[in-house]
């Protein structure tokens, strides 16, 4: 296994990152604009990362790209363990800090691990409650009239057989998109882990599974799934199935190796874990991710979180996370316009850059008059920062 930092370069090589390697990358990147697409971008001889963070499989090469904010700390093994923390509180999993040793290239991640094994438990606990059934429309070739007869279908199939009716008739069974999507991700699970015992849990969850048609992956078909009561307890699995389908590209002619690309982008990821973290801790106030307000014409204004009184009426505090290191220990200018549009439009005195903790002081400071007089001495915006382990 590779491990890189978010942002840094990886050239091929004669013996890890081949050029084999190298090409199938190139295949995942595809037709995609280098501008957009979002995990890396093509340089001479290699790669270079962007600020997403996670792991990426390509063939026998596992790929972990790790978070950093200080560009002294160069612990690797330190930076795993703490982005491994952070996708445990945000996707809810049991994780085992791994140790600071060397890691073979030909080992697995933990951080696949961790997602693969709790897929295959939520998997597990569906397969025990017994799936959703649901029903369906079926067309066929029949020996019985069963169903709707579709004459002008059945006319021209079977001017001879005339013992056979083209009919549709509805089925009761466990066709349902869900299970579908479910199965067809424990499917590519031995394809892309190296761990044995994954590979045989997923195997056997796979045999536990009936026969299901295959269903085409675009982002439109999980945008579009819908829970409801009998369906609630699959929205774990599902979050994770939408993870790992996504994001796999099974190898074909034009590519010698399977990919897979669990990758997350690490100003969100810093943004949902803060969130996670305050919403605990703030047991008495409401916290808010992302709420939304009108702002011009049809563009709206939507800080990362906001903290409320008891009621949720009341707005007390509005947090902007950043996934950086201040320069000079003081905030862009864009950053503070930013906040005082905050202020302005929450009606709040207290504005937060929220940075991850690397050691400084916070830091406070205030709004000053206008020329006219129009004093907004009150308004504060607060530079802290945020430790990146539970407080």
């Amino acid at each position: 296994m590779i491990q890189v930092f978010e942002h840094q370069s990886l050239k091929k090589d004669e013996d890890v990152f081949t050029d084999k390697h190298l090409q199938a990358l190139e295949h995942f990147l595809g037709d995609n604009d280098e501008r957009v697409f979002p995990y890396y971008s093509l340089i001479h001889n290699g790669v270079r990362f962007r600020q997403y963070v996670g792991v990426i499989c390509v063939g026998d090469l596992v790929i972990e790209v790790l978070p950093k904010t200080d560009s002294v700390d160069e612990d690797k093994g330190k930076w795993q363990s703490r982005l491994l923390h952070m996708l445990s509180r945000v996707y809810k999993l049991e994780v085992r800090t791994p140790s600071n040793a060397p890691q073979d290239h030909q080992s697995n991640s933990p951080i696949l691990d961790i997602f693969i094994n709790r897929f295959l438990l939520e998997v597990d606990k569906l397969l025990n409650r017994g799936l959703v059934k649901c029903y369906h429309k079926e067309d066929g070739n029949r020996k019985a009239l069963k169903g709707k007869l579709l004459i002008g279908k059945h006319v021209t199939t079977n001017f001879v057989h005339k013992e056979r009716f083209c009919v549709r008739h509805t089925i009761y069974d466990q066709e349902h998109i869900l299970n579908r999507i479910l199965r067809q991700a424990v499917s590519i699970i031995p394809r892309v882990t190296k761990n044995p015992q994954l590979r045989s849990h997923a195997c056997s969850t796979l045999f536990n599974f009936p026969e299901l048609r295959e269903v085409a992956i675009t982002e439109d078909l999980f945008n579009g799934l819908q829970f409801d009561r009998k369906t609630e307890d699959y929205r774990e699995a599902v979050k994770i199935a939408k993870l790992l389908l996504l994001h796999f590209r099974p190898k074909n002619t034009a590519g010698k190796y399977d990919i897979l690309a669990l990758m997350f982008d690490m100003n969100k990821l810093w943004e949902e874990y803060v969130y996670v973290i305050l919403k605990k801790q703030f047991t008495k106030h409401v916290v808010r991710a992302q709420p939304r307000h009108s702002f011009w014409e049809n563009k709206i204004i939507q800080p990362d979180i906001v903290i409320y009184e008891q009621s949720g009426e009341n707005p007390l505090i509005i947090i902007d996370t950043k996934w950086k290191c201040p320069t000079d220990n003081k905030p862009s200018d864009a950053d503070l316009k930013q906040m005082f549009v905050y202020h302005i439009y929450w009606h709040v005195s207290n504005t937060v850059l929220l940075y991850p903790d690397t050691g400084r002081q916070p830091f406070s400071g205030q709004f000053q008059k206008t020329k006219n007089l129009i004093d907004f001495s009150g308004l504060k915006c607060h530079m802290m920062y945020f430790p990146i382990f539970d407080i």
